[in-house]
């Protein structure tokens, strides 16, 4: 019975360690430097630019370049942590993972590249 229970926790300790990617950031793709270039352009592009551009529903806000991004980089993290200043984008709230890129590119110094 000894060594079952022995060869019981073999086992599951080489399950237990044999997870490469375990943390959130592994998992989910989180990007700790992000640049406007690299990954800011393409989650606007994805997600804002159908409205916030010149022939889009809010052009008065566009968002297609990086200073319109940067000039309102303060309102679009506001809006899409979807607390004190409405939810955006209409279509739902965004993925945490890329909430949190967005809000760590602003805290970062708005990097272009």
């Amino acid at each position: 019975m000894k060594a079952v229970k022995v060869i019981l926790l073999l086992v599951l300790g080489s399950f237990v360690t044999s997870c490469e990617s375990d943390t959130y950031a592994d998992i989910f793709g989180y990007v700790e430097n992000p640049t406007y270039k690299a990954n800011i352009k393409p989650l606007m592009d994805a997600q804002c630019v159908s409205c916030h551009s010149a022939n889009g529903t809010e052009s008065g806000s566009p968002l297609e370049t990086y200073q319109q991004v940067v000039d309102y980089a303060e309102s679009i993290s506001c809006r899409l942590d979807g607390n004190s200043c409405g939810l955006m984008p209409q279509s739902g709230r965004l993925p945490q993972v890329q909430i949190d890129m967005f809000n760590a590119w602003v805290a970062q110094g708005l990097k272009e590249e």
